[in-house]
């Protein structure tokens, strides 16, 4: 019976939930605004009641007023009694009158929102305000005076996005002096405005059917730091863009398709590009980047790539984007579409699988490069060899071999088994050693007379010759009347 009780309950629970709620629901829509502290500040909220005017009993020292998406032709008259308000939300209402005369005196009023209003225009104003960020994007203005924005000094963020805007004076926002933060994004610029402000940083664009724009378009604005032209119809980029303050350039979505070494060279501060989703096929060359030391973001991916050919850039732009720190961080955006040897391969693949192909896989192309270039290498290398060789000829040898007088003008070849043991110098006495060794060969050619005597003895037909070693053998001396003098010279060739 309890466990019934119990089942009975659970079952009940959830009607009795959904009927809390909706008493809670019923007794906030009785009240006519919400009143609510949030981070300090009091909130007065009257949105979406579809209110004409403003109600009796709100709290005038209310800080933040939100009346969006309501009735709202004209600025309601019990507005003038807020005067604490430091935010104030306007939006989605009917609202196409200019700002009331008592806003001048709301100095902390800071932030206003028109947005999603029926404004046409917006025309210059006699009072001064203190907004820092005013919002006008969502209505329908096409025309802006050129001195509307000169009274409001601390203007930091104007928000114009999702106008019928086509152009914009190039002085509107001279005397805007503190504005930082301008979004033009959803307008009918077909090129770049040209206009002058001394404080703009960011310069939003985005999908204005813009075509083009001019290498000056961006001389009027020497404080840039980024601008956001993603989601037009850009085709080129010009050369020489010119800014020395530009370091983010976002041309996403657009169908850009070559870049050259002059497209940045005019953005020395360049250190993030964009360039999603665009028709690039062509690898980019590293030279195109040669002019912008702090590049450090490249955003790639959706591009379709081409890794046809010998392109040594598929290897040293891959390495220029992906070595550390990678200025890509996406790497599988850096794959080839084409040709189909290489698809869904990475650039570094690619240019591996082109230049050391497996066998099978080479193409003609490929072989005829091999072997012309074994062939010049073979003629290089020939050449070079002939040329070192002809410098490089070896002297032929002075003769050494040494000749001898023996007893007249017959000349004999001395035999290579004499050695000369007495080194010849010129101008100088011989040595002890040298002496004794000449006393010893001089001694040996005084027996050639002997040698000469006997052979005569002899019969002429069994004259036999003798080698020059048998000068040096020992024999008995012979008796002769008379000693011829032998005339032994010694000459060198």
């Amino acid at each position: 019976m309890e466990l019934f009780i119990v089942s009975l309950w659970l079952w009940q629970l959830p009607a009795m939930v959904l009927s809390a709620t909706s008493l809670e629901f019923q007794d906030q829509r009785d009240d006519s605004c919400l009143t609510y502290v949030h981070d300090s500040l009091l909130h007065i909220d009257c949105s979406d009641r579809g209110l004409t005017d403003l109600p009796e009993g709100l709290d005038t020292n209310a800080q933040v007023l939100l009346l969006a998406n309501n009735n709202f032709a004209t600025f309601p008259s019990q507005l003038e009694k807020f005067s604490k308000v430091e935010v104030m939300d306007l939006s989605g209402n009917l609202l196409s009158s200019s700002l009331p005369a008592y806003f001048q005196d709301w100095n902390q009023l800071t932030i206003l929102n028109l947005s999603h209003n029926n404004y046409d225009s917006w025309l210059n104003s006699v009072y001064t305000f203190n907004f820092i960020k005013l919002d006008l994007s969502k209505n329908k203005i096409n025309h802006i005076d050129e001195e509307a924005f000169i009274r409001m000094p601390r203007l930091y963020l104007l928000e114009l996005s999702e106008n019928r805007l086509y152009d914009i004076l190039p002085r509107i926002f001279q005397q805007a002096t503190s504005l930082e933060v301008l979004i033009l994004s959803r307008n009918y610029f077909s090129v770049v405005p040209h206009f002058e402000s001394a404080s703009l940083k960011n310069l939003h664009l985005s999908n204005c059917q813009i075509t083009s724009f001019d290498k000056n378009s961006l001389k009027g604005m020497p404080s840039l730091l980024e601008i956001d032209l993603s989601i037009n119809q850009i085709e080129t980029i010009p050369d020489h863009l010119a800014s020395n303050s530009l370091q983010e350039l976002d041309l996403s979505y657009n169908e850009i398709e070559k870049l050259t070494d002059s497209t940045f060279s005019m953005l020395p501060h360049l250190a993030v590009l964009n360039l999603r989703g665009n028709g690039f096929r062509e690898v980019w060359s590293t030279s195109h980047f040669a002019s912008n030391p702090f590049l450090r973001e490249v955003h790639v991916k959706g591009n379709r790539w081409s890794c046809d050919g010998f392109s040594v850039n598929l290897l040293l732009t891959y390495e220029f984007l992906t070595k550390e720190p990678p200025k890509v961080f996406d790497k599988a955006s850096l794959i080839c579409y084409s040709p189909s040897n290489v698809t869904q391969m990475s650039w570094q693949q690619a240019y591996i699988r082109t230049w050391h192909a497996d066998g099978g896989s080479m193409s003609s192309y490929t072989i005829g490069a091999v072997v012309f270039g074994m062939v010049i290498g073979i003629i290089l290398t020939s050449f070079v060899c002939r040329l070192l060789m002809s410098k490089n000829k070896p002297v032929p040898p002075r003769p050494t071999s040494e000749t001898i007088v023996l007893n007249g003008d017959a000349i004999q070849p001395r035999p290579d088994s004499v050695v000369l043991r007495v080194p010849l110098r010129e101008d100088l006495p011989p040595t002890y050693d040298e002496a004794l060794l000449l006393s010893t060969l001089n001694s040996s050619f005084r027996s050639l007379p002997d040698f000469i005597d006997e052979s005569d003895n002899r019969e002429r037909g069994n004259r036999r010759s003798r080698s020059i070693g048998d000068l040096t053998e020992t024999r008995p001396r012979l008796d002769r009347r008379s000693v011829r003098q032998t005339a032994v010279e010694v000459r060198l060739n």
